[in-house]
């Protein structure tokens, strides 16, 4: 789906007698998505979340598990030149589950990748030429189920605020 600034408001933190990137957290992101068809439009909007899991750490490797969920009002209309026909594409809530594997440059600094499924739902939808009485109107919600493989860097801002950047492909 693209880059995802992602800001941590709540997560591990070493006031609780923990340890940094150990334990459980909830991430609150926003950022922007830029998905590409393969022979289609360019689909970009705005995206919030929130995320929760837990981290693991042993040494400078952190691992883990979460599960997110997004709204993404991701629209799109287009004319293909093959039909001279408006159609529409629109994408609005989703959610994922994926395991992370990173490493630690230092105490503060966090470079991962992450794993997992995302499931969408999506809205195609293709006027009738010329009007409603020439044919029916072509329309279809799916929930698609895509493999999600991203790759980022967190850092540390304070034990209990992290910034981050990611980005991924959903083939």
């Amino acid at each position: 789906f693209g880059a995802i600034p992602s800001f941590s408001f709540w997560g591990p933190s070493l006031e609780s007698g923990g340890r940094k990137w150990d334990g459980q957290y909830l991430r609150i992101s926003s950022g922007f998505t830029v998905t590409k068809f393969r022979h289609g439009p360019t689909v970009a909007g705005p995206t919030v979340g929130i995320e929760a899991g837990k981290m693991w750490r042993e040494g400078n490797l952190i691992w883990g598990i979460a599960g997110a969920g997004y709204y993404e009002p991701g629209r799109v209309n287009w004319r293909p030149p093959t039909t001279g026909f408006y159609n529409e594409y629109n994408r609005d809530l989703a959610g994922a589950v994926r395991g992370r594997i990173g490493v630690l440059a230092n105490e503060n600094l966090l470079f991962y990748t992450s794993v997992g499924a995302i499931a969408g739902r999506e809205t195609w939808r293709t006027p009738a030429p010329f009007g409603s009485f020439a044919g029916a109107n072509f329309s279809r919600d799916d929930i698609r189920v895509r493999p999600d493989i991203r790759a980022g860097v967190e850092w540390a801002v304070t034990p209990n605020l992290t910034l981050g950047f990611e980005v991924g492909v959903v083939p």
